[in-house]
């Protein structure tokens, strides 16, 4: 097995944040009927329909925790295991979180000291090397789907990244992109599954991230059940990307709930919930915050294997699928094929479906979708506007127009860090609360650190924690506000004011504001980091 010494830089980026995951989680500080299945948003509100009520016997028979852990390959895992005791559940989770941590060692092409990083390093160019089990396995699918996806998916692609990501790295091989992914395409990568060995051509660096994040999730799943047998249910959430087994906390099923395509604030509420009543993953891939913003242009992270550009056409692609492993290659394999090819490629796979979504706002799904989607009366009925408020057209809140915030949340360097407590609220010009965005933080020893959302607001809250979720790690984050107060009423044309506090136990406090004129004519305001608040970014304008 390779080996190194060089010091580990970070761990796996996130392909996705952009799936949720709507179950019976009595466990969490939060609304018992939703739990969002990102590191980003867990701010929905559902009424329980007859079916989440009949559930609760169901749900008495079984102990369920929720487990939450940022910082886990690059973004945050949320796990939830069924089991018979808490003792059982707990144990669950170290095997799960050990068997990540394991796997990060070996497939992070974003540490030093991985096993691909090393795999990766230019001595190693055309020899042939014996590698780890897992290491192989992943090489293995990815070379599996690059020929079932007819070169649509590629774990070779870390030249071509580098290129995308900064062309000075191309222009000094003095190659054009599609020769590059040519030259990269039509290379000979042998694999020995007799030896466990693999002899890489200096063409090909091993970029396998748009995989390994599903082998890991298919490995943590096993690795619980093998540490607890007695399990009933699970779910690991990594970033987004997904898979459930066993029994779910309702009789129902799992349930996933998926964004509109350019939905990309971290708070708004999903449009189409997925009902899973058997074993499967789901996967998403397409456009958001690994975009890469240039000059006069900003370039979706995504690049086609064959020609070496951006897939900038595709706002989104979702993958249900048994295994997560395929999921993950198969969500970003779509976004480089013809919906056509595409959805015949799913058609021809057992137990698998696909919702497609290019930018121009057309959609294509595979045959059984439909199939997947949950109706109203089996999810509960997403709280909506009421269609008038009393206001004529002129006055109401301005047609498509948001208020979006923007933030930083930097990591100070100390030995004794804690993730602030960051609390997002809007009022009217008489400074009466119209709308609690977000509550980062739900210990109630904590909720009170904020103390100028606390002291006004926040002690008279009397359903604060169904917006509450762990504590901010460091990051960037969005959230938006679209004109509704919090009994889902559409607000009238006039003055706001959007409020952000953060307190970091062991650290600072930081408290600003925004002026919004909710009027149809857009605006941005821009305020400068201070203490436990980042770079501040405000934009009324239109949804996006």
């Amino acid at each position: 097995m390779l080996t190194s010494t060089s010091t580990p830089k970070f761990a796996l980026r996130p392909l996705v944040t952009h799936l949720i995951m709507v179950s019976g989680l009595s466990a969490l500080a939060f609304i018992p009927s939703v739990v969002i299945a990102q590191p980003t948003a867990k701010h929905i509100v559902v009424q329980q329909s007859r079916n989440q009520q009949q559930d609760h016997v169901y749900q008495d028979r079984f102990h369920q925790d929720y487990f939450h852990q940022d910082h886990v390959l690059g973004t945050s895992l949320d796990m939830l295991a069924i089991g018979a005791t808490p003792a059982q559940t707990k144990q669950a989770f170290l095997a799960a979180i050990a068997e990540i941590n394991r796997l990060d060692r070996v497939l992070s092409t974003y540490r030093e000291d991985s096993e691909i990083s090393v795999l990766n390093q230019p001595e190693n160019d055309e020899k042939p090397l014996v590698i780890s089990k897992d290491l192989f396995a992943v090489l293995q699918a990815c070379e599996t789907w690059r020929e079932q996806t007819c070169g649509a998916f590629s774990g070779r692609m870390g030249q071509l990244i580098e290129a995308h990501q900064n062309t000075d790295a191309l222009d000094e091989n003095n190659l054009s992109k599609e020769q590059l992914a040519q030259n990269i395409h039509h290379a000979e990568v042998i694999l020995d599954a007799t030896m466990l060995s693999v002899t890489r051509p200096q063409t090909v660096q091993f970029a396998t991230d748009a995989l390994a994040k599903g082998y890991i999730i298919d490995r943590a799943i096993s690795a619980a059940r093998q540490a607890v047998p007695e399990l009933s249910g699970l779910m690991v959430d990594i970033g987004g990307d997904l898979k459930v087994w066993g029994k779910a906390p309702r009789t129902s099923g799992w349930k996933i709930g998926l964004r509109d395509a350019g939905q990309r604030a971290e708070n708004l509420a999903p449009t189409q919930v997925l009902q899973l009543k058997q074993n499967a993953a789901v996967a998403f891939s397409g456009q958001g915050a690994r975009d890469i913003v240039r000059e006069t242009t900003t370039d979706s992270h995504l690049i086609s294997p064959q020609s070496g550009q951006a897939l900038n056409h595709v706002e989104h692609s979702v993958v249900v699928a048994p295994h997560a492993t395929d999921a993950d290659a198969l969500a970003t394999a779509l976004a480089a094929m013809t919906p056509a090819e595409g959805m015949a490629l799913i058609a021809r796979l057992e137990k698998t479906e696909a919702k497609v979504t290019l930018t121009n706002g057309e959609s294509y799904s595979s045959a059984g979708w439909n199939d997947l989607v949950a109706t109203e009366q089996d999810y509960g009925t997403i709280r909506t506007v009421a269609n008038s408020t009393g206001t004529t057209s002129s006055t109401i809140w301005p047609s498509g127009y948001n208020a979006i915030l923007d933030y930083d949340i930097p990591k100070p360097t100390s030995s004794n860090y804690h993730a602030p407590y960051v609390v997002i609220w809007v009022t009217d010009a008489s400074r009466k609360l119209v709308r609690t965005l977000h509550v980062f933080g739900p210990q109630a020893k904590w909720m009170d650190s904020n103390y100028i959302w606390w002291k006004r607001y926040g002690r008279m809250i009397d359903n604060v924690d169904t917006i509450a979720q762990p504590s901010r790690a460091p990051g960037h984050y969005t959230v938006s506000w679209d004109g509704k107060d919090d009994a889902g009423q559409r607000v009238p044309q006039g003055k706001y004011t959007l409020h952000i506090e953060a307190t970091r136990e062991h650290g600072g406090h930081s408290y600003s504001t925004f002026d919004i004129d909710a009027a149809p004519k857009s605006n941005t305001q821009n305020l400068p980091a201070k203490d436990e608040l980042g770079d501040l970014k405000f934009r009324f304008d239109r949804a996006i």
